[in-house]
């Protein structure tokens, strides 16, 4: 009976790609199923073979593993901006939409604290 081993869905085609060499390259029989027209059937891979289940699932959670700490490390290579910094790129435009989140605020609350 066939067992679904890794969904899909959300999953960049790199790491789909990735995956899906890896269970070639261990000679696990699989398929792949889509998520059909209007998306709402499950997009993953499918192991034919229920007995090799618990050997496709090491292998899948070593890759994650793997991805995981090397995102972590190229992610270190480029920190995200802080708001200091998206302020120093563009000014005007953090302080134009800093007044226009204001003036929303003011209008949606005004009313209630009898201010209009």
């Amino acid at each position: 009976m066939s067992v679904l081993i890794f969904k899909l869905n959300g999953v960049s085609d790199e790491e789909a790609d990735a995956v899906r060499q890896l269970l070639d390259d261990n000679a696990l029989d699989f398929y792949e199923s889509s998520a059909g027209r209007w998306g709402v059937s499950i997009a993953g891979l499918w192991l034919k073979d229920n007995s090799q289940k618990a050997e496709a699932r090491a292998l899948i959670e070593a890759y994650q593993i793997e991805r995981v700490a090397s995102l972590r490390a190229e992610q270190g290579l480029h920190p995200l901006p802080t708001l200091q910094d998206r302020f120093m790129a563009a000014p005007l435009q953090i302080s134009a939409m800093a007044l226009l989140l204001l003036m929303v605020l003011f209008v949606s609350l005004a009313p209630f604290l009898g201010w209009l």
